[in-house]
Protein backbone atom coordinates (compact mmCIF):
# COMPACT_ATOMS: atom_id res chain seq x y z
CA UNK A 1 0.00 0.00 0.00
CA UNK A 2 1.50 3.33 -0.94
CA UNK A 3 1.65 6.36 1.36
CA UNK A 4 -1.15 8.21 -0.49
CA UNK A 5 -3.63 5.35 0.07
CA UNK A 6 -2.51 4.98 3.67
CA UNK A 7 -3.36 8.64 4.37
CA UNK A 8 -6.52 8.90 2.24
CA UNK A 9 -8.25 5.78 3.58
CA UNK A 10 -8.68 6.99 7.21
CA UNK A 11 -9.65 10.49 6.01
CA UNK A 12 -12.29 9.07 3.65
CA UNK A 13 -13.61 6.75 6.36
CA UNK A 14 -13.84 9.63 8.85
CA UNK A 15 -15.67 11.84 6.33
CA UNK A 16 -18.21 9.07 5.71
CA UNK A 17 -18.90 8.69 9.43
CA UNK A 18 -19.26 12.46 9.90
CA UNK A 19 -21.56 12.67 6.88
CA UNK A 20 -23.86 9.94 8.23
CA UNK A 21 -23.98 11.57 11.65
CA UNK A 22 -24.85 15.01 10.32
CA UNK A 23 -27.30 14.13 7.59
CA UNK A 24 -30.61 15.99 7.81
CA UNK A 25 -32.35 12.62 7.55
CA UNK A 26 -31.23 11.30 10.94
CA UNK A 27 -33.68 8.91 12.59
CA UNK A 28 -34.67 8.81 16.26
CA UNK A 29 -36.71 6.07 17.94
CA UNK A 30 -39.38 7.72 20.09
CA UNK A 31 -42.65 6.95 21.82
CA UNK A 32 -45.40 8.44 19.63
CA UNK A 33 -49.06 9.29 20.05
CA UNK A 34 -51.67 11.58 18.54
CA UNK A 35 -54.52 13.81 19.65
CA UNK A 36 -57.55 14.44 17.42
CA UNK A 37 -59.58 17.47 18.53
CA UNK A 38 -62.49 17.07 16.09
CA UNK A 39 -65.42 15.52 18.03
CA UNK A 40 -67.27 14.65 14.81
CA UNK A 41 -65.13 11.56 14.24
CA UNK A 42 -62.51 9.34 15.83
CA UNK A 43 -59.17 9.29 14.05
CA UNK A 44 -57.68 6.00 12.93
CA UNK A 45 -54.42 4.91 11.35
CA UNK A 46 -52.53 8.12 12.07
CA UNK A 47 -49.35 7.94 10.03
CA UNK A 48 -46.14 9.92 10.02
CA UNK A 49 -44.32 9.34 6.70
CA UNK A 50 -46.29 6.12 6.21
CA UNK A 51 -45.50 4.72 9.68
CA UNK A 52 -48.50 4.27 11.97
CA UNK A 53 -48.11 6.10 15.28
CA UNK A 54 -50.07 5.85 18.53
CA UNK A 55 -53.43 7.50 19.03
CA UNK A 56 -56.46 7.40 21.28
CA UNK A 57 -56.16 11.03 22.38
CA UNK A 58 -52.76 10.26 23.88
CA UNK A 59 -53.95 6.97 25.39
CA UNK A 60 -52.08 4.71 22.98
CA UNK A 61 -48.33 4.94 22.57
CA UNK A 62 -46.09 3.11 20.13
CA UNK A 63 -42.36 3.35 19.52
CA UNK A 64 -41.52 4.45 16.02
CA UNK A 65 -38.57 5.68 13.95
CA UNK A 66 -38.89 9.45 13.50
CA UNK A 67 -36.93 11.10 10.70
CA UNK A 68 -35.70 14.67 10.79
CA UNK A 69 -37.08 16.88 8.04
CA UNK A 70 -40.33 17.23 6.09
CA UNK A 71 -43.18 15.05 7.38
CA UNK A 72 -46.26 13.69 5.65
CA UNK A 73 -49.03 13.26 8.24
CA UNK A 74 -52.20 11.36 7.29
CA UNK A 75 -55.12 9.88 9.19
CA UNK A 76 -58.46 8.21 8.56
CA UNK A 77 -61.90 8.57 10.10
CA UNK A 78 -63.48 5.56 11.80
CA UNK A 79 -66.99 6.51 10.66
CA UNK A 80 -66.17 6.99 6.97
CA UNK A 81 -63.54 6.16 4.38
CA UNK A 82 -62.22 9.71 4.35
CA UNK A 83 -58.45 10.16 4.54
CA UNK A 84 -57.01 13.43 5.85
CA UNK A 85 -53.58 14.89 5.15
CA UNK A 86 -51.98 17.78 7.00
CA UNK A 87 -52.61 21.01 5.10
CA UNK A 88 -49.66 22.77 6.70
CA UNK A 89 -46.00 22.02 6.17
CA UNK A 90 -44.82 19.82 9.02
CA UNK A 91 -41.07 19.84 9.61
CA UNK A 92 -39.28 18.15 12.49
CA UNK A 93 -35.84 19.44 13.40
CA UNK A 94 -33.05 17.60 15.14
CA UNK A 95 -33.30 20.12 17.99
CA UNK A 96 -36.95 19.11 18.57
CA UNK A 97 -35.94 15.45 18.95
CA UNK A 98 -32.61 15.59 20.79
CA UNK A 99 -32.96 14.15 24.27
CA UNK A 100 -36.76 13.89 24.05
CA UNK A 101 -38.70 10.68 24.72
CA UNK A 102 -42.18 11.43 23.37
CA UNK A 103 -43.62 12.84 20.16
CA UNK A 104 -47.28 13.85 19.87
CA UNK A 105 -49.05 14.75 16.64
CA UNK A 106 -51.90 17.17 17.37
CA UNK A 107 -54.58 16.93 14.64
CA UNK A 108 -56.68 20.09 14.52
CA UNK A 109 -60.16 20.35 12.92
CA UNK A 110 -58.85 22.57 10.10
CA UNK A 111 -56.56 19.66 9.10
CA UNK A 112 -53.41 21.36 10.33
CA UNK A 113 -51.00 19.37 12.47
CA UNK A 114 -48.68 20.47 15.25
CA UNK A 115 -45.83 18.22 16.40
CA UNK A 116 -44.77 18.60 20.02
CA UNK A 117 -41.97 16.63 21.69
CA UNK A 118 -41.46 16.22 25.42
CA UNK A 119 -39.64 14.34 28.16
CA UNK A 120 -42.91 13.25 29.75
CA UNK A 121 -46.20 11.68 28.66
CA UNK A 122 -47.81 14.17 26.22
CA UNK A 123 -50.82 16.28 27.13
CA UNK A 124 -53.50 17.82 24.91
CA UNK A 125 -52.83 21.40 23.83
CA UNK A 126 -54.89 24.32 25.11
CA UNK A 127 -55.50 25.31 21.49
CA UNK A 128 -56.90 21.87 20.68
CA UNK A 129 -59.07 21.65 23.79
CA UNK A 130 -60.57 25.10 23.10
CA UNK A 131 -61.33 24.09 19.52
CA UNK A 132 -62.86 20.80 20.66
CA UNK A 133 -65.11 22.58 23.19
CA UNK A 134 -66.27 25.07 20.55
CA UNK A 135 -67.21 22.28 18.12
CA UNK A 136 -69.00 20.29 20.82
CA UNK A 137 -71.00 23.37 21.80
CA UNK A 138 -71.95 23.93 18.14
CA UNK A 139 -73.03 20.30 17.83
CA UNK A 140 -75.25 20.65 20.92
CA UNK A 141 -76.85 23.82 19.54
CA UNK A 142 -77.59 22.12 16.22
CA UNK A 143 -79.37 19.26 18.02
CA UNK A 144 -81.69 21.64 19.87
Amino acid sequence: MNLKKLILFPVTLLMGVVSCATTPFSTYDMATTSFNYDPRYTSDMVRLNGVEIGGGFGGAISTDPIKVGHQVVTWKETNSKRVHQAKNEVIITREQLKGKKYLAAHLYPDETVEIITSDHWPDPTEKGLAWQKKLRDEMKQNKE
